[in-house]
């Protein structure tokens, strides 16, 4: 098959891959239809060092990607939930299913695997190829796919595979509520798609905050509040007479946006961090005790949320699907990593079709 295969860092190339091949009764394999780019794709492109994991290093070669939706081609014996043909959603990483996180549907905390997030997310190793290819493997399928419902474009059924659940995962970590103030700091397509996803469930005013003027523009076209990171602070605390916020969503995951999450907050109110923190940073845990802050962190149960977020689409109280700028071919896919990487062209968000 052909497939987008990370040789190091800045070498994505479009090669020849080894097919996937069953390696358990639990799996099945897919066609992959559409894929998408992710900004966690971009730590290998990097040359990121993420936790134990220094793609600055030479290591073996793997497919990228695990925001994918594809038919399926092949199951296992023990498949029960799926068929030949079935159209499919795939759960960003895999879990053992049957360690008692799994059994909950938290693949995200799973011990059976047990070695963090690079060895349980599709297309971060060589421990899991991923599905910037013609096939991939779907491990413990009836765990981590679901056929795609009625109702759902393939961009959300995409998006639904990562992005979208870890957006909706910090408006639930920050305990946004009907009547709320709320500031999503980061308007890449997680940080814009929680800004949605806070007016869905009721908040009365959304602040985002944004270096970017073009993806600042993106948020106000929903009724957000866009500020320059330079002018959020002054300007949130005087429209709210120095209390602050009820909750602040942290889609970056630097020390200087959770430093700004926690000035922004109001007395007992809640940070969720969502975005990736690539390295321990200096946060000022005395201030925030002092102000009762709850500060919130983790990686979403991808799977786990789908009940929750399917019928919010199906319903049009989210659409997801406009954070969707760039679409390329795979065979395309070394270039349109470049874009993504560059943050060139006003692109948000960047769809592979294989």
């Amino acid at each position: 098959m052909k497939a987008l295969v990370f040789n190091g860092p800045g070498k994505i190339i479009y090669e020849d891959f080894p097919d996937p091949r069953l390696e358990d009764d639990r799996n099945m394999i897919i066609a992959v239809k559409k894929c998408s780019i992710c900004g966690s794709d971009l730590h290998p492109y990097h040359g990121d060092h993420i936790g134990p994991r220094d793609y600055s290093q030479p290591m073996e070669p793997f497919c990228t990607g695990h925001e994918m939706i594809g038919e399926v081609v092949e199951v296992g014996k023990a498949v029960r939930k799926h068929r030949v043909g079935d159209l499919v959603m795939v759960e960003a990483g895999r879990g053992c299913g049957e360690c008692l996180p799994c059994r909950r549907g938290q693949i995200n905390l799973c011990t059976g695997y047990a070695r963090g997030i690079i060895a349980t997310a599709y297309g971060l190793s060589a421990e899991l190829h991923g599905g910037h290819a013609h096939y991939v493997q779907v491990y413990n399928a009836d765990l981590g796919a679901q056929r795609i419902p009625d109702g759902l474009t393939e961009e959300q059924a995409v998006l639904l595979t990562d992005a979208l659940p870890t957006a909706y995962y910090g408006v639930k970590q920050a305990k946004v509520r009907a009547g709320d103030t709320v500031v999503v700091i980061g308007q890449g397509p997680v940080g814009l798609m929680a800004a949605e996803a806070a007016y869905a469930v009721g908040a009365a005013r959304v602040y985002t905050v944004e270096p970017n003027p073009a993806r600042r523009a993106k948020s106000a076209a929903f009724g957000a509040i866009p500020l320059a990171p330079e002018v959020a602070v002054p300007t949130i605390l005087q429209d709210t007479k120095g209390v602050g916020v009820d909750a602040v969503i942290d889609a970056v995951g630097k020390e200087v946006t959770i430093r700004q999450a926690l000035k922004l907050t109001r007395m007992g109110g809640h940070v969720a961090i969502v975005g990736i923190i690539q390295q321990d940073t200096a946060v000022p845990l005395f201030y925030s005790q002092m102000k009762s802050i709850t500060i919130h962190t983790g990686i979403v149960g991808i799977a786990s949320l789908w009940p929750e977020l399917l019928p919010l689409l199906q319903h049009g109280r989210l659409k997801g699907e406009n954070v969707f700028t760039h679409y390329f071919d795979l065979k395309d896919g070394a270039e349109a990593y470049r874009l993504f990487a560059a943050q060139a062209d006003g692109v948000m968000k960047v769809m592979l079709r294989v």
